[in-house]
C-alpha cells in the first residue's frame, strides 16, 4: 500500500493543476486574527525555522479528488496558494498550476505572476485598501508577508531546500469525486468554518452548473454551446457574490447594520422575506427556495431576488447626498438601528428591507425617538390597536415633561440624550452629510456652563452644581449664581446640555464657556477632536456669550422645537 506521507516535490511533480471547486470559498490566509499571528505568518517563521536547521516540516495533510486531468483541492486551497505565492516569489520555474474556474479575475493575478521578476511582484503587490476583490487582496497581503519574511534568504538555497531536499511534507489523501463536496461539508462542519451562507453559496453555485444535460444525441457543438452558458452564469454568479462579500467586510457596513455576520445579513433576511415559523439554516434555505422540478431556474429566481436586496441594503447605506431629502435614507435608517434593541433592530430589517411594504420612514422614526419599540409603532401602522393613540399622548406628555424640568440632567439623561442625537442628526440631514452614529456608544452629556462653577446656597452651605461644599473664596467672575435664573431653568437643565464623545468630556472639565469655545474650535492637528462632526453642538459653543440668560433662551428653543416635531400644542 502506497504511503499517504509524500513531500512537496511529489506534489508538484504529479504535473496536474490544482482545481480550486465552486464549493471552495475564496483565499482568506493572511487575514488577521485578532492578537494571533495569521496563517501566512506561521508558515514562513515554520519555514525559516526549518530552513536554518535543517530540519523536516511537516504540515496538515490536504484531501483531494485526484483524477487523470486535474487534483480537485478539497482540503488544503489555502496551504496549496500559498505555496503557489510562495514559490513564484522565490522564482520556481517548475510545473505548478493553480485553476480558479469561477473566479476569473483571481486566475488572472495567479497566472500573471508566473511572467514576473521578484522586483515586478512586489510592485504588483502593494497594499491597496480599495482592493476590489477579496482573494486578490489577501493574495497580495501574503506575498508582502512572505517578503518580510524570507527577503534576506537566499532563494535558489531555498527552493532547494523545500523541493529537492523533499523537506516539506504532509499527509495526501486522495477521495472519489461523488464524495467530494460530502466530505467538505463534514469536514468545514466539523472545524466550524462553514456558515449557512457558505454553503447555500456552494450549493447555488453547483446546480446552475448541474442541468442533468443528457450527452446522448447532443449535438457535440451545441453540448459545448449548454456547458459554455453554465460556465458564464457560474462565474457571474461566484463574482457578484464575492462582490457582495466584499462590501459587506467594510468597516462602515458593518457598523451601520450593526453586523459583524458579513452575508449572513444578507441570506438571512432574504430567508425570512417570506412568512416562515422554520429557523434560518442551510437545509431550510435549500428546501424553500432552491429545490423544484428545475433547480437551476429556483436557484436563478432566488439569486436575482437575493441582488434586489442587496441592492436596497447598497442603496439605503448610500442614500445621503440625494437633492431630494425625502431619499436621505442613511441617517433615517441608521438612527432607527442605533436606537432599537438587537432585537428589534432584526424585526426593522426584516420589515423595512425584505417585505414589500410603504412605511413611512420619517414617522416610523419619530416614534423611535419618543421611545416606542418595534411591536408598538407596527400596531401604529396598523392601526389596529386603538390603545397606541393614547400610548403616543402618553409617552408626548412624558417627553415634555422631561423636557422641561430644570433637574433633568440628573434625573433624564436617557431622554436628554435622545433628543440631542435627533438634533445633531438632522443638521447632518440638512446638509446631505452621514452621521456617524460610533457616538452612540460613547456618548456623554456636557454642561456648557460647567456645573462647577455654579453656585448656590443650600441650608447655609455654600454649594457648587455638582453638590461639592465650596468657599466664598473659591468664588470669582467666572461663576453663576444659581438665584440669576430665577427659578427658570438651571446649570443642569436641556437648554446647558450638549453632546458629546464621552472620551472628549474631560479635555474641557470645569472650563469656562469661553475657554471651553477655544478648545472647540481650535483646528490645529494637536487636537484632534471628534466631537466638531456634531452640528447642534458647535451651534451652541458658536454663541457669542453663555451666561443665566442664554441658558433660558436655549432651553425654550429646545422646547419649542420638540413640540413642534411631535405637534403638541
Amino acid at each position: 500500500m502506497e504511503s499517504p506521507l509524500i513531500s512537496l516535490k511529489t506534489y508538484l511533480e504529479k504535473g496536474k493543476p490544482f482545481r480550486i471547486p465552486y464549493y471552495q470559498r475564496g483565499y482568506v490566509w493572511g487575514k488577521s486574527r485578532d492578537s494571533q499571528k495569521n496563517s501566512v505568518q506561521f508558515l514562513m517563521e515554520s519555514i525559516v525555522n526549518c530552513f536554518k536547521n535543517n530540519t523536516d516540516l511537516f504540515l496538515q495533510g490536504v484531501t483531494v479528488s485526484e483524477s487523470t486531468t486535474e487534483i480537485e483541492l478539497i482540503d488544503g486551497q489555502q496551504r496549496t496558494t500559498a505555496f503557489y505565492l510562495l514559490l513564484q516569489y522565490l522564482g520556481f520555474q517548475g510545473d505548478f498550476t493553480i485553476d480558479y474556474p469561477i473566479r476569473i479575475q483571481s486566475q488572472h493575478f495567479l497566472d500573471s505572476l508566473k511572467i514576473m521578476s521578484t522586483d515586478e511582484i512586489l510592485n504588483n503587490c502593494l497594499e491597496n485598501t480599495e482592493e476590489q476583490y477579496q482573494d486578490i487582496y489577501y493574495f497580495k497581503k501574503s506575498m508582502r508577508i512572505i517578503h518580510e519574511n524570507l527577503k534576506d534568504e537566499d532563494k535558489e538555497t531555498l527552493i532547494k531546500f523545500l523541493i529537492n531536499d523533499e523537506k516539506v511534507k504532509f499527509l495526501y489523501i486522495n477521495i472519489q469525486k461523488e464524495r467530494a463536496t460530502t466530505i467538505f461539508k463534514m469536514m468545514n462542519g466539523n472545524k466550524a468554518e462553514m456558515k449557512a451562507e457558505e454553503v447555500i453559496k456552494a450549493e447555488m453555485l453547483r446546480l446552475v452548473s448541474n442541468r442533468g444535460i443528457n450527452e446522448f444525441g447532443v449535438d457535440p457543438k451545441a453540448l459545448e454551446a449548454l456547458r459554455w452558458n453554465e460556465n458564464l452564469t457560474r462565474s457571474k454568479y461566484a463574482r457578484e457574490w464575492d462582490k457582495w462579500l466584499y462590501w459587506w467586510n467594510k468597516e462602515d457596513v458593518k457598523k451601520f447594520y450593526h453586523t459583524s455576520n458579513v452575508m449572513g445579513l444578507l441570506v438571512e433576511t432574504f430567508f425570512y422575506s417570506t412568512p416562515t415559523k422554520l429557523v434560518f439554516n442551510y437545509e431550510n434555505f435549500r428546501d424553500n427556495f432552491l429545490r423544484g422540478g428545475d433547480n437551476t431556474l429556483l436557484t436563478k429566481e432566488a439569486f436575482y431576488k437575493l441582488r434586489q436586496l442587496q441592492k436596497k441594503f447598497e442603496d439605503v447605506f448610500n442614500s445621503f447626498d440625494e437633492l431630494d431629502a425625502e431619499k436621505r435614507l442613511h441617517n433615517k435608517v441608521g438612527a432607527i438601528q442605533t436606537l432599537f434593541s438587537s432585537d428589534d433592530r432584526k424585526k426593522f430589517i426584516q420589515s423595512y428591507f425584505a417585505k414589500e411594504n410603504s412605511t413611512d420612514i420619517d414617522e416610523f422614526l419619530k416614534l423611535v425617538y419618543l421611545g416606542l419599540n418595534f411591536s408598538q409603532i407596527e400596531n401604529v401602522f396598523k392601526k389596529t390597536d386603538t390603545s397606541t393613540a393614547d400610548l403616543i399622548q402618553i409617552k408626548k406628555d412624558e417627553l415634555l415633561s422631561v423636557i422641561e424640568n430644570d433637574n433633568l440632567y440628573p434625573e433624564h439623561k436617557n431622554q436628554a440624550f435622545i433628543q440631542l442625537l435627533r438634533l445633531n442628526v438632522e443638521e447632518d440631514n440638512k446638509l446631505g452629510r452621514k452621521f456617524d452614529f460610533s457616538i452612540w456608544n460613547e456618548k456623554s452629556l456636557e454642561h456648557i456652563y460647567p456645573k462647577s462653577k455654579v453656585y448656590r446656597m443650600e441650608d447655609g452651605i455654600l454649594k457648587n452644581g455638582a453638590n461639592k461644599e465650596i468657599s466664598h473664596s473659591d468664588i470669582n467672575d467666572t461663576f453663576l449664581n444659581q438665584e440669576d435664573f430665577a427659578g427658570i431653568g438651571s446649570e443642569h437643565c436641556i437648554g446647558n446640555l450638549v453632546l458629546l464623545y464621552g472620551n472628549e468630556n474631560s479635555s474641557f472639565g470645569a472650563k469656562d464657556f469661553n475657554d471651553k469655545k477655544a478648545y472647540y474650535f481650535d483646528f490645529t492637528p494637536t487636537k484632534p477632536f471628534r466631537s466638531r462632526h456634531l452640528l447642534h453642538t458647535i451651534s451652541v459653543f458658536a454663541q457669542e456669550k453663555w451666561k443665566a440668560k442664554d441658558i433660558q433662551i436655549n432651553k425654550k428653543k429646545m422646547i419649542t422645537e420638540i413640540k413642534t416635531y411631535y405637534g403638541i400644542l
